[in-house]
């Protein structure tokens, strides 16, 4: 057995996937903001060959409800009429909602950490660093499923399975997995889910929460060694969306390499 595993560094209270310190108040409708283009939208699940139904299908069937309706439209009731299948049908493969919402997590991070991806021969540095990115595009895909990636840890057998799996191909990279190890894990963490839900959020309350352009021209102005913000502001397009995103692969970038060997 692995020491990290005889550590007990794999736990429900201690794996990096949640940041209880994030609260959600409200999202855009649809129509406001869904955080996908039209052409973007994800297409419904497709219902298994059998006709019995299946963990995985309910599953996703789950988060495209969520990715439509929001997290808080999501119920049995709802989720079996989407389906048309009967609640009980439901529960006969997810116990109740705690069981759903912990599975649409596990179903999150596992379409999001696809390490075979990953060249043999990638140093541990960067075959995270690709990783954490993939994990950034896929919570930018699923806006509506943040808060739940922000506040639920892995809770599931095969989540657990996924994080023995992920950490032993790290180690295959040249990653030396130690007692530290979670801490960089959950810096990485609460770095990719920080920016993606600053990203993929509306500004709560509704009114405001947008960059006032004239005050931040007249700070590069001003403020000699702000080149940067003043191109930033004289370019076209969604300027502050690209700037995020920079802020997120540089912040990235430095954390892994700066992070001990």
């Amino acid at each position: 057995m692995p020491g990290w595993q005889k550590s007990g560094l794999i736990c429900a209270s201690c794996w990096p996937f949640w940041s209880p310190w994030l609260s959600w108040q409200r999202y855009y409708s649809r129509e406001e903001y869904s955080g996908r283009s039209e052409e973007g939208m994800a297409d419904p699940p497709k219902a298994p060959v059998k006709t019995t139904l299946n963990r995985d299908y309910v599953l996703r069937s789950a988060l495209y409800f969520v990715d439509e309706h929001g997290l808080d439209a999501l119920n049995i009731r709802a989720l079996g009429k989407q389906m048309g299948v009967s609640g009980p049908a439901i529960y006969r493969h997810v116990p109740s909602k705690a069981a759903l919402l912990d599975g649409i997590v596990e179903l999150i991070w596992q379409s999001a950490t696809d390490l075979d991806s990953i060249p043999q021969g990638m140093g541990w540095r960067q075959a995270l660093e690709d990783v954490m990115l993939q994990v950034h595009r896929t919570l930018l895909s699923h806006p509506r499923a943040l808060p739940l990636m922000a506040t639920h840890p892995i809770n599931t057998d095969q989540s657990f399975h996924m994080v023995s799996t992920w950490l032993n191909q790290l180690t295959a990279h040249g990653l030396k997995v130690d007692s530290d190890t979670i801490h960089l894990l959950n810096s990485l963490a609460g770095l990719t889910l920080g920016s993606a839900i600053a990203q993929a959020s509306p500004p709560v309350g509704g009114a405001g929460g947008r960059t006032n352009t004239e005050l931040a021209k007249k700070l590069a102005e001003d403020t000699r060694g702000f080149d940067d913000l003043k191109r930033l502001f004289d370019s076209p397009g969604d300027g502050i969306s690209a700037l995020m995103e920079t802020s997120y692969r540089k912040g990235l970038h430095a954390l892994i390499a700066g992070w001990p060997a």
